[in-house]
């Protein structure tokens, strides 16, 4: 998206420029009259023409997106981004068949089924699953709890033997043997008069609360991170639940694993979603999807009471939440989710998915308590970047791009290189197509994560309710397994031999289910360790 209009005619101009600014701001209905407007005037304008199936790619009308699209290329043979992305959505209308949705519902996915092609380098079964829509499962593998309800997000412990998997709307973690057989505990994030001592008083950094009774909430648990050597467990809170436009302050809290105590909760900014720790286990870093921050947290201490707040880093500009009415999961700004520290922990990455593009922080003097310095945000790649994960060497970065359904890569480094000398606030640099390898997936990535020997990328693909693993070499999909319908998030135990995905749901529909498979070796017949 985002190229000038080709148009011959000014008035056409014109209307290019009012679509191309309502598109921005996601009023694409509206933005459609205005590029058909520009077509009445000018029925061979490339750049309307283009934008155009940009607005069907962002409705859901694949077929439509090809038809404008094909318009384009009888103009323009050699289109460079209608080359890239016209297999894409006509891959989508062949997966739709004649349906109104580009999503798949599925229903009743087998246990033990294996993934296809079955020709592929791993074998990958289904061992287990964990639900709450069907109380009389036919196999004992399936277990029925109403404790798995919306699971947002899923993590290893550090010994590998333990999962913990947040239930957004059940305002609980619940903690599985990680093997998915046995339910150990159930942690509750709802906090009263009885154990509000657990809960900060102040909020964090120059946030303020409206609420009178701030520690009198139920957190809604999104994403995880263990630190310490695994003896700590941090779970973000989507929101306190008095909050139901996300303009306060949110929560997360932080978990003794050794006993599934919350030991206490600490504020964050609005809307927390992701959270990340630094290689050393010494900062913290949470992304606030309400207004374009990312808290710093400075967690050297061994001890709970001494963690605190350290920085608040600002992504572009800090958007304000007073006098507000608007919900701010929709008005997010640059919705600022996934994050990832460099190897050396100098850098931090920031994936933007409105606006696109990853935001890079330089973070070499903060141990002598000076701010990081916002660097810029590098554009150039597929729109709605969501996930980042660096390979385990740190040499590569991989960005998720949920919107575009895509997979992309980039080398670290040239990434830093790109902004490392700069220091605007809006420092905007578009890298060059050469630098980025991207490859299409399926629509609605949401989730993944690189196998601990840096082989494969295994990615939750929300709209057709599948599990794709792909090489992370050269991005080609060598796998699909079926899951649940609506799959977002999942995680790979540190040998390699299990993966969890977490199926949410959507629009009350599928979801609530945690299935469980096993990584084989398809060439040796025994469990293929992908670690190191």
């Amino acid at each position: 998206m985002g190229e000038e209009a080709t148009c011959e005619k000014k008035e056409s101009q014109e209307f290019f420029k009012k679509a191309f600014a309502l598109q921005k701001d996601n009023n694409t209905p509206k933005a459609l009259e205005f590029y058909q407007e520009c077509l009445k005037v000018d029925p061979n304008c490339q750049g309307c023409l283009y934008e155009i199936g940009w607005s069907y790619w962002k409705l859901g009308e694949w077929a439509k997106v090809v038809d404008t699209w094909k318009k384009v290329l009888k103009i323009n043979p050699n289109h460079e981004k209608v080359g890239e992305f016209l297999p894409a959505a006509e891959s989508n209308v062949s997966m739709i068949k004649g349906e109104k949705t580009d999503r798949i519902f599925r229903t009743k996915v087998e246990l033990l089924k294996e993934a296809l092609p079955a020709d592929g380098p791993l074998q990958i079964l289904m061992v287990a699953r964990w639900q709450s829509y069907n109380p009389k499962p036919s196999s004992l593998l399936d277990h029925y709890d109403l404790d798995i309800d919306s699971p947002k997000s899923v993590n290893f412990s550090k010994d590998g033997t333990r999962v913990y998997v947040n239930s957004l709307e059940g305002s609980k973690t619940v903690v599985l043997k990680s093997n998915g057989l046995e339910k150990i505990s159930v942690i509750k994030h709802k906090f009263n008069a009885e154990n509000e001592a657990l809960i900060d008083s102040t909020p964090p950094f120059d946030y303020r609360f409206k609420n009178k009774k701030p520690k009198v909430f139920s957190g809604k648990p999104v994403e995880a991170v263990l630190t310490h050597n695994g003896k700590y467990l941090w779970v973000t809170y989507y929101r306190r639940s008095f909050d139901d436009l996300g303009l306060e302050p949110s929560a997360m809290a932080v978990i003794d694993t050794s006993t599934d105590k919350i030991l206490r909760v600490m504020g964050t900014g609005s809307i927390s979603k992701y959270i990340a720790s630094s290689p050393d286990g010494k900062w913290l870093a949470v992304s606030n999807w309400g207004d374009n921050t990312i808290g710093l947290y400075d967690i050297r201490s061994d001890k709970v009471q001494e963690f605190k707040e350290a920085h608040l880093l600002v992504v572009g500009e800090r958007l304000s939440l007073k006098n507000l009415e608007s919900n701010r999961d929709k008005d997010c700004g640059f919705c600022v989710r996934g994050l990832e520290f460099s190897k050396d922990g100098a850098y931090l990455f920031a994936a933007r998915m409105k606006g696109g593009g990853i935001a890079i922080f330089d973070l070499k003097n903060r141990e002598e308590g000076q701010p990081p310095i916002y660097r810029g945000t590098v554009f150039g790649i597929q729109p709605g970047p969501r996930d980042i994960h660096l390979s385990p060497n740190g040499e590569d970065l991989y960005i998720g791009c949920n919107s575009s359904g895509s997979i992309a890569k980039i080398k670290t480094q040239a990434l830093i290189d790109l902004v490392k000398d700069k220091t605007a606030a809006k420092v905007r640099v578009t890298a060059k197509s050469d630098l980025f390898q991207k490859k299409f997936v399926g629509l609605g990535v949401r989730s993944f994560k690189p196998s601990p020997d840096g082989k494969y990328l295994f990615i939750a693909v929300n709209n057709t309710s599948e599990v794709a693993v792909v090489s992370a070499n050269d991005l080609t999909v060598l796998a699909r397994l079926p899951v649940d319908s609506y799959p977002v998030g999942l995680s790979l135990s540190a040998d390699g031999t299990h993966l969890w995905v977490t199926s949410q749901g959507k629009d009350l529909k599928g979801g609530n289910s945690v299935s469980v498979f096993q990584v084989m070796d398809r060439i040796k017949n025994n469990v293929h360790k992908l670690g190191k």
